[in-house]
């Protein structure tokens, strides 16, 4: 089998607007600092940068804009830019070597195909299940995905829990995740049997629908006469047929009327009559616009003559002016009068005889007169024509309105002795339409039934078939070696803490099959009333949890931060032993898994033989968060 690649390193992480970077080291880094310094504050930046944003963070981290930094993941490295706010769509984006991403946190808003925390789960390779809120009653229960932020609850241990739980036990809700994650991570719920659950619920559900809508349709058509679809049927080919006749019955009767009435000549000649009295509109307007026109061009002609009337008298008043400047082009003009020109000196046309422009001017005038006259002549004969149109057209109007009313008048009279007889035909009309429609439905839901049935049918071989790789389906053994390993390398772990033995009895460890918790000499966590002794136990069973993971290629991601390690203990005697073995078992382990677990250290101290593996130390006169 192929191994997976979980490993999850934070190379760098830069806090915007703060003026701070933190370089990680790929195996062991320690942040040392005092208290109130913000040693736990970057923890739960951490958070934020991997996953979701807490909602309560310290006030000053809101000079924090937003949280970059380089990732490894076992499918690359990564670029990420996470703004620092609340908002489950706020976009993460997100550069790679081939790639450019730019994801909404942890609600889908439909801009991208996934979230930046269901990124993260693909990344590390871990699964993307949806798990049942209640326990109890998983088949009626509502389905919640494992988040990303579900499983850095095993990888990122705040100093106000290190002391008093194991991964957040002490909470309802991520105590019911916390269970999910390690079955899932040790093959106690199987990912591709919860998938197949969930399918199987889905699968039951529509099958109980399908049984509803089934049970339904045997109530509607129980006893009736129309229960199979022959008859349905047949019986709509006959009212098709019935529906065909009274339309021809309709027809005749119509027909049957006008000869019973005599109305076969009355209704053609309204028809007549009517036709005719389209076509005198169409001529009638055809008419004015005649005459429209011609008003047009009189009043153009006319124009025309008094232009000429102008250009005439001009003639006879501008000889005897000697202009000075030129009245087309104003340029000076000489003053000597030359006689002795071929052309004007005005316009510099040819000269020509004044007496032949006069005539030439009046006989045009003559002629535009003689066009007036001509087009007021046809005027006159457009105008007769149109009145003598708007005369017809008014007898054609009265005899048209004439011949409806008596063809009403007839038809009413038909219709008054005819009544109950039409009444009837128009209602079995009517009940025939309506039993057609009827029969449809009945057709239709038939048709409905037969679906319902085949989709009953390969639902029920879906679910014997997802019932049957559910039985196949058997982890146990597997689970149960897991936690073997995971019980067995606790020991191991907690043995080099050498912690103190309780109630005076040797040393025993072995994980609680009912809620996966570590018990310790016959004492589960809550049990133990040491709060030092809590600490060496959550410090070696988060690091059996990880390394077993690792070995056996379980899911989980390569990441582990504590926060507060030396919580609880001094510094003098087997207080002080026991702080070093747990700063050397943390080096060893990290040097022993080197690329597939790093390890991030948060305390007040560290010891001078990891003086190499301090990466960042925090003081009064520097704060995590620089305002200044």
């Amino acid at each position: 089998m192929a191994k997976h690649d979980h490993s999850l390193q934070i190379d760098y992480m830069r806090l915007v607007g703060a003026n701070r970077e933190i370089q990680f080291n790929p195996d062991l880094s320690i942040i040392q600092g005092e208290i109130a310094t913000g040693k736990s504050t970057l923890l739960r930046l951490m958070r934020a940068f991997l996953g979701a944003v807490p909602k309560s963070l310290p006030p000053e981290v809101s000079y924090v804009s937003s949280i970059t930094g380089r990732l490894e993941t076992g499918t690359g490295e990564w670029l990420i830019s996470r703004p620092r706010v609340t908002t489950q769509t706020a976009k993460v984006d997100i550069a790679g070597t081939d790639a450019a991403l730019r994801l909404p946190a942890v609600k889908n808003d439909g801009t991208a195909d996934k979230t930046y925390s269901q990124w993260m789960l693909e990344q590390i390779g871990l699964p993307i299940v949806e798990v049942p809120t209640s326990r109890t009653r998983p088949e009626s229960s509502e389905y919640v995905p494992v988040s990303i932020n579900d499983w850095l609850s095993y990888s990122l241990i705040p100093g106000a829990e290190i002391d008093n739980m194991v991964f957040g036990h002490r909470d309802p809700f991520r105590n019911n995740k916390r269970r999910y994650v390690f079955e899932i991570a040790f093959g106690l719920y199987d990912t591709e049997m919860a998938r197949l659950q969930a399918e199987l619920k889905s699968v039951e559900s529509r099958l109980n629908f399908v049984a509803q809508q089934s049970n339904a349709f045997d109530k509607l058509m129980r006893g009736t006469a129309l229960a199979s679809r022959d008859d349905l049927e047949a019986r709509l080919h006959e009212l098709i047929n019935e529906a065909r006749q009274y339309e021809s019955e309709d027809y005749s009767s119509a027909e049957s009327l006008h000869r019973g009435l005599g109305t076969d000549s009355l209704r053609d000649a309204v028809i007549r009559l009517e036709q005719t009295h389209v076509e005198l509109n169409d001529e009638k307007d055809a008419v004015s616009r005649q005459l429209g026109d011609l008003e047009q061009l009189r009043m153009q002609l006319h124009s025309q003559v008094v232009k000429l009337s102008r250009a005439i008298v001009a003639e006879d008043n501008l000889l005897d002016f000697d202009f000075i400047v030129c009245p087309r082009c104003g340029q000076d003009l000489p003053g000597e009068r030359e006689a002795e020109h071929d052309h004007c000196r005005l316009c510099t046309q040819p000269l020509i005889d004044q007496s032949d422009r006069r005539a030439a001017l009046i006989k045009e005038q003559g002629r535009i007169q003689a066009q007036i006259a001509e087009t007021k002549d046809v005027q006159g004969f457009r105008k007769e024509e149109l009145a003598s149109i708007e005369s017809l057209l008014a007898r054609q109007a009265a005899e048209l309105e004439a011949a409806r009313a008596e063809l009403d008048y007839r038809t009413r009279s038909f219709v008054s002795t005819h009544g109950d007889e039409l009444s009837e035909l128009g209602a079995r009309r009517a009940r025939n339409l309506e039993e057609q429609s009827r029969v449809k439905d009945y057709l239709a839901i038939l048709g409905r039934r037969s679906e319902i049935m085949d989709d009953a049918q390969s639902l029920q071989q879906l679910k014997d078939s997802l019932t049957a790789d559910l039985a196949s389906r058997d982890n146990s053994s597997a689970a149960e070696d897991n936690m073997a390993a995971l019980a067995e390398r606790f020991g191991e772990y907690l043995v080099q803490l050498e912690p103190p033995q309780i109630g005076g009895a040797e040393l025993g460890v072995e994980i609680d099959k009912r809620n996966f918790l570590p018990l310790v000499g016959g004492r589960s966590f809550d049990e133990i009333s040491s709060q030092g002794m809590q600490v060496l136990v959550n410090i070696a069973y988060s690091l059996a949890v990880h390394t077993v993971c690792i070995d056996r290629d379980l899911p989980m991601p390569g990441l582990l931060a504590l926060d507060g390690i030396s919580s609880n203990t001094g510094r003098e005697g087997w207080d002080a032993r026991r702080e070093d073995n747990a700063f050397r078992l943390l080096a060893e382990v990290a040097g022993r898994y080197r690329g597939k677990l790093q390890i991030i250290v948060i305390d007040n101290d560290a010891p001078d033989f990891l003086e190499d593996k301090v990466v960042l130390r925090l003081s009064g006169n520097d704060r995590l968060i620089r305002t200044e």
